[in-house]
């Protein structure tokens, strides 16, 4: 199992008019992330591996989230990815998004 953790720090812009982040962005986040681990397992940045393995990007097909807490402006998450699955044309993630106790 690959794993990899990355600190992102939520910017004004990641929020809405009171200050929680818009949930869209935490799978801007998770995509980041997953490019963190690949560059991390492949020893190339994103662009190289792109290039190298005539690959477009990281589809996303099926998506599922659960909110438990928000974050806001200025909170620092911790996000843990984990690849649980590869297959010839597709692959498993879990995205876990932590932020300690203001």
């Amino acid at each position: 199992m690959l794993v990899n953790t990355r600190v992102v720090r939520i910017e004004w812009g990641d929020c809405d008019p009171a200050g929680i982040v818009y949930y869209p962005r935490y799978f801007a986040h998770f995509d980041a992330c997953t490019s963190a681990l690949l560059e991390r397992a492949l020893a190339m940045t994103k662009h190289d591996y792109l290039k190298a393995y005539d690959f477009a990007g990281h589809p996303l097909v099926n998506a599922r989230s659960r909110f438990i807490i928000p974050t806001r402006f200025g909170d620092d998450v911790t996000i843990e990815s984990t690849v649980t699955a590869f297959r010839r044309s597709s692959s498993q993630w879990i995205f876990c998004a932590l932020r300690e106790k203001p």
